[in-house]
């Protein structure tokens, strides 16, 4: 009668189901790849110094040699705190930044021209920590774009770039931000 035959039909089956499988794995890899990027922030409330705090935290994708003993996590915290208000800041776990009493840093969104922004080093060796003064406009450039470049100058010479896969950031658990 001039149909399949059944062994057409048969083939026309599998590739369906073989379609329809390839579609499941890749609906499967995208749903992991999304929760490995949520995973990448840390939110936290606590009380800290005498205030109420919450945090927003990434590391940066790969660490960084900022003083010459090897490669060590960077971190991207955003905080606001009651007493102390909205801030951005880079910790270092080794090496210092070389910005006393201030300094730019040039931050990158995806393919975006750089922007430069301010920064400053608190003067404490409690923690090795990079404020940028526009948290805000950090803010905006981090809730813009799947990957945020930081270059920061170090205390070694030169600058380091630290990256951070941003596109995952809940925005909804730093309200007013």
């Amino acid at each position: 009668d001039g149909g399949p035959s059944m062994a057409e039909r048969a083939a026309a089956a599998r590739e369906a189901q073989q379609a329809a499988d390839a579609k499941a794995r890749e609906a499967s890899l995208a749903k992991l790849e999304a929760q490995r990027l949520t995973a990448l922030w840390r939110y936290q409330q606590a009380t800290v110094g005498g205030g109420a705090q919450v945090t927003a935290a990434i590391f940066a994708t790969e660490d960084v040699d900022a003083d010459g003993s090897g490669p060590r996590p960077v971190q991207l915290v955003f905080r606001d705190h009651e007493k102390w208000g909205r801030s951005s800041y880079l910790v270092l776990l080794a090496g210092d930044f070389a910005c006393r009493p201030r300094c730019t840093v040039l931050v990158t969104v995806d393919d975006h021209p750089a922007e430069r922004l301010a920064a400053w080093r608190p003067d404490t060796d409690e923690a090795i920590a990079l404020f940028v003064r526009d948290a805000a406009r950090l803010w905006r450039l981090t809730g813009d774009g799947a990957e945020l470049r930081i270059a920061f100058p170090v205390k070694a010479g030169g600058t380091r770039t630290a990256s951070f896969e941003v596109v995952a950031l809940d925005e909804s658990k730093m309200p007013g931000w």
